[in-house]
């Protein structure tokens, strides 16, 4: 059985990692859309303004609700790369060691080569000799370093 658990944790780490891909794309798709509305809108406006001002006549309401929608949708942008960002920081607090050196992706447990860039997995293994950390790449003392000093690997 522990062949089948372990085979449906990284199932669910991946169906995650592709759900929080899918929302990033979408919410970015939403961005795009907002801001070719956004074009569209300062069209209109720009047009609208341009025949007041030809036929000599006064900016009306129709002006000020084009630029609150404008400003709605600007509003409407900067929400979604807030939660934009916001996936992007879970993903970040991943532990290193889920993590491909050379692309970044996030790995199952017990990988040997990454599924999206085929670079082989280093098995991350922190030594601990008479109370002293030592990174895994080069042995050197790290302290609590995140990075190791000598050889730049990653501690995390």
């Amino acid at each position: 059985m522990g062949f089948l658990d372990d085979l449906g944790k990284s199932l669910n780490k991946v169906g995650k990692k592709t759900s929080e891909m899918a929302s990033g794309a979408k919410l970015k798709l939403e961005i795009t859309k907002h801001k070719s509305n956004i074009d569209k809108k300062y069209e209109e406006l720009g047009a609208r303004v341009y025949f007041l001002n030809k036929e000599g006549l006064e900016l009306d309401e129709s002006i000020s609700e084009m630029i609150s929608a404008i400003d709605d949708m600007f509003l409407a942008i900067d929400n979604l790369e807030k939660e934009i960002a916001d996936i992007a920081k879970e993903q970040a607090a991943e532990p290193a060691a889920n993590r491909c050196k050379k692309c970044g992706a996030t790995l199952a447990e017990d990988t040997k080569f990454c599924g999206s860039c085929g670079d082989k997995v280093e098995e991350v293994v922190e030594e601990v000799v008479e109370g002293k950390k030592l990174c895994p790449n080069c042995q050197a003392e790290v302290g609590e370093a995140k990075f190791c000093n000598s050889c730049g690997t990653s501690l995390e």
